[in-house]
């Protein structure tokens, strides 16, 4: 469950950043504390039901893209380039990328 609130606040955040959302900005949308969406683009605190609908309404996208991602021509070649190595190599990366992924929010 870690992986996936840590998931769901980086998909947050990266939507913030796209659309050139400060975390204030975007705070006061979701009548929420700066403090609080801190939290959940973290991956400290999962957003509720009623929050993830507040973040569709202020970013766009679905529930489907927060939660649980949409797979883009960029994960197609992520994951043919992962498939090319050898099954102990992929594991390497796969370790490498959840290695990335935590220390980049």
């Amino acid at each position: 469950m870690n992986d996936s609130k840590q998931l769901i606040g980086l998909r947050i955040m990266q939507r913030r950043k796209e659309l050139g959302l400060s975390q204030e900005k975007l705070a006061e949308k979701l009548g929420i504390s700066k403090n609080h969406l801190s939290n959940i683009e973290r991956g400290k605190q999962i957003p509720t039901t009623e929050c993830i609908f507040k973040i569709c309404s202020a970013m766009g996208n679905t529930p489907d893209y927060y939660l649980v991602g949409t797979p883009t021509s960029e994960t197609d070649e992520i994951v043919k380039l992962i498939k090319t190595l050898p099954k102990d190599k992929q594991q390497g990366v796969i370790k490498l990328l959840k290695f990335y992924i935590d220390n980049l929010v």
